[in-house]
C-alpha cells in the first residue's frame, strides 16, 4: 500500500470540485431561466430520471424540489422501461440526468415522452450529445476534469449536477414565495416542522391570567396589568365570559382623553370586541393575525367560547416561530 498525504489528497479533491462548481455557475444562462419558467408553468409534477450515479442525483433533486414547494418524483430509468412509465402524465415535465448524454435507457424513453408531448429538460455534461439535441432545454453541467486523478470516477461532474439541481430548487422556491411555514408542512417530523406546527394551546399562558371583572375600576385594572406584565388585562362579565380587553395602548389613549382616570369603570373604556382565536389554531397562523392587526397578544377560547388562555407575541417568538 502506498504511503500518501491523505489530508493533501482530500484538500485537492475538494478544491478541484469547488473550481468546477464556480465554472458551472459562470455558465448559467437563459437556458436555466427557461427551465425555471417551464417548471413554474407545469400543471403536473416534475419527474426526474437518471441511471447509475446520475440516478442518485436525480433522486436527490426530486427530494429537494418536493421539500421546497415543487411537487416532484424520481423515476429510475430501468424501471421506467418496465412498467413505471405509467407514473408520468401529460401535465408533467421531465428532467433527464446524464453526464454523457448518451445513456441508452434514456434514449429508449425519449420516444415515449415525445408521444406525450412533454417538455424535456436535460442536465448533462455534453451539449452536443444525442440527449441534448432531443431536449427542449439543456443545462450544461460539464467539467474540464474530474477530481479523480484517473479522470474516470464521476466526482466533480456529480457535484456540478447537484449544484445545478439545488440552484433550480432554490430559484423556484424564491419565485413561489415559499416560506419556512411552507417548509414545515412538508417536514412535519423535523425540528422546524414540529416547531412551526405547534398549536396555540401548546404555548399559550394558561395559569395566572390577567383577568378582572368588567365592572372594576380602571385603576384596579391597571394594577392587574402591572402585576402580570403581559401589557393587557382581560375583562370578564358576570357569566365569567370574555367581554373585553384593555391594553397598554388603550391606557395611553385613555389618559390622553380623560387625564384623571381614578373614577373610570373598565367596561366603559375597554375594547369590547377583542380578537380571539381557538385552541386548535396553529401558532404560526396566530402570528399572522398579530402581524396583520398590529397587536401583540390574542385571547384564546375553548370550544365553549370561554377563556382558555393568552397567547403573546413574545411567547410565539420565544419558541422559534417567525
Amino acid at each position: 500500500m502506498k504511503k500518501i498525504n491523505k489530508i493533501l489528497v482530500a484538500k485537492k479533491v475538494i478544491k478541484s470540485e469547488g473550481k468546477s462548481l464556480i465554472r458551472v455557475a459562470d455558465k448559467i444562462n437563459k437556458e436555466f431561466v427557461k427551465a425555471c419558467d417551464a417548471i413554474l408553468c407545469c400543471k403536473g409534477k416534475v419527474v426526474t430520471i437518471g441511471l447509475g450515479k446520475s440516478g442518485h442525483i436525480a433522486a436527490k433533486a426530486a427530494a429537494t424540489l418536493s421539500s421546497t414547494g415543487t411537487p416532484s418524483t424520481f423515476l429510475h430509468a430501468a424501471d421506467a422501461l418496465h412498467g413505471d412509465m405509467g407514473a408520468i402524465t401529460k401535465n408533467d415535465i421531465v428532467i433527464f440526468y446524464s453526464n454523457s448524454g448518451e445513456t441508452k435507457e434514456l434514449m429508449f424513453i425519449l420516444p415515449l415522452l415525445k408521444l406525450l408531448k412533454l417538455p424535456i429538460i436535460t442536465i448533462t455534461g455534453s451539449r452536443s450529445s444525442t440527449l441534448s439535441k432531443s431536449s427542449d432545454i439543456v443545462i450544461d453541467s460539464g467539467v474540464n476534469v474530474e477530481a479523480c486523478p484517473l479522470n474516470l470516477t464521476p466526482t466533480s461532474s456529480v457535484i456540478t449536477a447537484i449544484g445545478i439541481s439545488d440552484a433550480l430548487a432554490i430559484t423556484l422556491l424564491e419565485c413561489r414565495g415559499f416560506t419556512s411555514k411552507d417548509f414545515a408542512k412538508s417536514h412535519p417530523q423535523g425540528t422546524l416542522g414540529k416547531r412551526l406546527l405547534k398549536k396555540s394551546v401548546d404555548i399559550m399562558f394558561k395559569t395566572k391570567m390577567p383577568v378582572i371583572d368588567e365592572m372594576s375600576k380602571l385603576t384596579k385594572a391597571i394594577n392587574v396589568i402591572s402585576k402580570y406584565n403581559y401589557g393587557v388585562v382581560i375583562a370578564l362579565n358576570k357569566d365569567k365570559k370574555v367581554s373585553g380587553i384593555f391594553t397598554d395602548g388603550d391606557l395611553r389613549r385613555t389618559l390622553k382623553k380623560f387625564g384623571d382616570v381614578r373614577s373610570l369603570i373598565l367596561k366603559n373604556v375597554m375594547s369590547k370586541n377583542p380578537i380571539t382565536v381557538t385552541t386548535d389554531i396553529l401558532a404560526a397562523e396566530a402570528l399572522n393575525i398579530m402581524e396583520e392587526r398590529e397587536i401583540t397578544c390574542l385571547i384564546v377560547k375553548n370550544k365553549n367560547k370561554t377563556l382558555s388562555g393568552l397567547l403573546t407575541l413574545n411567547q410565539i417568538l420565544k419558541v422559534g416561530i417567525e
